[in-house]
């Protein structure tokens, strides 16, 4: 018998399946407008802001900026110079090292012109949660203190809003004034929701934003349309970073068993019906992970990175422990 709400079968997962899991979401806590007005007005974002943004800050400043993550790329080669101890041993030029007898290191000059790009899902799947946030509020807190430390670190940062199509784009640049045009479309209820086109959304970022940047996809990649591969893989390649961000609601990847019968509801196009969800607990389990595994694996086959947090939980601690594995 078919799961209704996954359209799976208990023999077989299909990647149709996978792809569109999961396609009728359990709406057991709130769904509306972000929260706008409510939560995420610009002084509550901000403050948000300022408690995250001090444990992430110094990551940008010494590991974003070209240290770590880019090994070279964005730095030129300005010339050589003696070894000392204090000098990093992976610097070490060993063919000048072999033909002089001495141990000579690199010296580069830092570029700092890489622009920091934030992609960001605003869609119907966006507006759900069961905890304290929604998952566009979370998402919101997270992409504006990527914004604040990048823009503090000296990077030139701007935000593409999308849905079914881009609904704001706000071009990188610098400076506090940048940060504030930020944080207010960001908490604009006019910006929030509609279904979701993730290739819609890269296919603009792919011409749009110049190659010297690194691209940030925040999402929960639930229902994000058709042929999206495709486009991320252009993304993976053209760009100097990529940056997939998962952001889950609880309730989007676990069911919770002995509730009986309840609606659920398309967050896309409102079609609703009750299902006994104790029968597809397992099942629904399997899907989502299948779901996010698929997302995951095209993100890292595509010369990207990726991170899955859920609204529950601090999303500097994976942040970090991304750029310092790198």
């Amino acid at each position: 018998m078919k799961n209704p709400i996954l359209k799976l079968t208990a023999k077989r997962v299909t990647k149709k399946a996978i792809d569109t899991y999961p396609k009728i979401e359990p709406m057991f806590g709130r769904q509306t407008v972000a929260g706008h007005g409510q939560k995420a007005n610009l002084n509550a974002l901000m403050k948000e802001v300022d408690i995250n943004v001090k444990k992430l800050i110094e990551i940008f400043r010494f590991i974003l900026k070209y240290k770590i993550i880019f090994r070279g790329r964005g730095i030129e080669f300005a010339g050589l110079r003696e070894y000392t101890p204090e000098d990093d041993a992976s610097r070490i030029d060993w063919r000048s090292t072999a033909r002089t007898g001495k141990v000579y290191v690199k010296i580069f000059e830092e570029e700092r012109d890489l622009d920091l790009f934030l992609l960001i899902d605003v869609s119907n799947s966006m507006l759900f949660g069961t905890a304290e946030k929604l998952k566009s509020e979370y998402a919101t807190i997270l992409a504006a203190t990527i914004a604040f430390a990048g823009i503090e670190a000296g990077d030139k940062v701007g935000i593409g809003l999308f849905s079914d199509k881009m609904t704001k784009v706000i071009p990188p640049a610098q400076g506090s004034l940048q940060y504030f045009k930020i944080l207010k479309a960001m908490v604009d209820p006019e910006n929030y929701g509609g279904a979701c086109n993730l290739s819609g959304a890269l296919h603009y970022v792919n011409k749009f934003v110049r190659k010297r940047s690194i691209i940030f996809v925040v999402s929960d990649f639930i229902g994000s349309g058709q042929d999206w591969e495709d486009e991320l893989r252009v993304t993976g390649y053209r760009f100097d970073r990529l940056l997939g961000i998962m952001i889950r609601d609880p309730r989007d990847d676990f069911l919770t068993s002995g509730v009986g019968s309840i609606r659920v509801s398309d967050p896309f196009s409102g079609e609703s019906m009750v299902v006994d969800i104790d029968k597809y607990v397992e099942e629904y389990k399997k899907a989502a992970r299948l779901q996010r595994l698929f997302v995951e694996r095209e993100f890292h086959i595509n010369n990207g990175g990726f991170v899955q947090t859920y609204t529950t939980e601090p999303f500097v601690k994976p942040l970090m422990k991304y750029f310092l594995l790198l």
